[in-house]
This record gives structure tokens, C-alpha cells and sequence, in this order.
């Protein structure tokens, strides 16, 4: 288990969480986001979604489902070999993190605040290529697969 998995489990550890994948599924590895609410289907007891393109339509959501902590998965640039993925911290979002979302991340995000405590955390998985028409790379894919089991073990160690 490499050092982001175990920050991310760490960080969920006893929380009551959920996940909200954020992508856009036309271009390319922008699609890693909604792929982790796929492949969790059916795997994963806690709430999650598909917020697409606007996660700013589900802070309200996060505040509903009463979770301790929420993870937003997205592509983020930061980097690294395609398919590897971290924790962005948020208040990083803005300057030095690259992903499509991230003003719509970051309005999500101070908007929660106003009416709930809990731990936002943004986990960016390295794009290969987020040109429109590509489907989900292999390492990318490879990746989501691995981040989902990442979630599943701190939804067990609960």
C-alpha cells in the first residue's frame, strides 16, 4: 500500500463518508471521477454520485446524507504517471492544481461550509489525455480500480 493510500484511509478512518465522482465522461480521463462511482457499484455501502460536470449541484447533497467526510474524485494534473492519484489539498485547488472543475470545486466546497462541519476531501487521479472523443485510458482505469479499493478498505476500518 503506498503512502497516499494509507493518508486517504487515514483520513476516513471511522467517518461516516461519501463519494462524489466529478468528470466529464466525453473527454477522456476526465471521466475518472463518474468510472470510480461506476466500478464502486454495488461494492461500496455508503452514498455516493455521479456529479458529472457540476459538482455544484450536490453540496446540499453532502449536508442531506449527514456524512462526516466527503470525497470528490476528479482528474487533476499535478504531474505524476497517468493513473496515480492523491489528495489535493483544497485550499491548493485554486493555484496550483489543474483539473476542469476546480472553480466549481471550490464554490462546492465553501458553499458546504456554511452549513456543515465536515472533512472535504479532493482526491485527483493523474489524466493520461482528456481530449474529447478519448475513452478512459488503461492507466487510468487501473487506477480508478485501485483508488475504489482504497475506499472500500477505509469504508471497512471503520
Amino acid at each position: 500500500m503506498n503512502d497516499s493510500s494509507k493518508e486517504i484511509i487515514s483520513r476516513l478512518r471511522g467517518k461516516r463518508f461519501g463519494v462524489i465522482g466529478v468528470g466529464n465522461t466525453m473527454r477522456g480521463d476526465d471521466g475518472a471521477g463518474p468510472a470510480l462511482v461506476a466500478v464502486l457499484e454495488g461494492r461500496f455501502s455508503l452514498p455516493m454520485v455521479d456529479a458529472s460536470e457540476v459538482p455544484e449541484n450536490y453540496g446540499g447533497w453532502v449536508v442531506k446524507k449527514d456524512l462526516g467526510a466527503v470525497v470528490f474524485v476528479d482528474a487533476v494534473e499535478f504531474g505524476a504517471q497517468p493513473g496515480c492519484f492523491r489528495i489535493i489539498p483544497l485550499e491548493m485547488l485554486m493555484r496550483s492544481a489543474s483539473s476542469t472543475h476546480r472553480l466549481s470545486l471550490h464554490y462546492t466546497v465553501k458553499y458546504m461550509r456554511e452549513e456543515w462541519d465536515g472533512d472535504a476531501i479532493l482526491i485527483g487521479v493523474q489524466p493520461k489525455s482528456v481530449k474529447l472523443g478519448d475513452g478512459l485510458s488503461d492507466e487510468v482505469s487501473i487506477g480508478v480500480k485501485a483508488l475504489s479499493e482504497v475506499l472500500i478498505e477505509a469504508d471497512s476500518s471503520g
